[in-house]
């Protein structure tokens, strides 16, 4: 048991190494009143949204890309959707299916693709 103690008191102590204190931290205050008249959107006026990316192989080897259910010809068109999506709200959540039959590398570069754009939840689906 004290063993234990132990290992965890060096864990905290190294683990606090290099943080500052919040005292120490600058902070300057403005000279104002404790009232204000603006009003903030709820956050269920903004909902954000949730795209479906299916990756999978034609009979011609050739990638098929589906966004929402939708074809998308090219990759280059997904990259051009995916950042007006991006510019628009980064808080929308991304969903990858990809399928067994598709190449690691096509589904590493549509990843990378949604990092690169700072999407800030990329998921990948398990199961249909």
């Amino acid at each position: 048991m004290i063993d234990v103690v132990f290992l965890l008191l060096v864990f905290f102590v190294i683990a606090s190494i290099g943080q500052e204190p919040e005292s120490l931290l600058p902070a300057e205050l403005g000279k104002g009143s404790t009232e204000t008249q603006v009003e903030l959107p709820e956050p269920e006026d903004f909902p954000s949204q949730t795209v479906r990316i299916r990756l999978a192989l034609g009979k011609n080897q050739n990638l098929i890309i589906e966004m929402n259910e939708q074809a998308v010809p090219t990759p280059r068109d997904l990259t051009q959707r995916l950042k007006t999506l991006g510019e628009l709200d980064p808080g929308t959540r991304v969903i990858l299916n990809v399928e067994d039959s598709v190449s690691v590398q096509q589904f590493i570069g549509i990843y990378d693709l949604c990092q690169v754009l700072r999407f800030e939840s990329i998921s990948l689906a398990v199961g249909e």
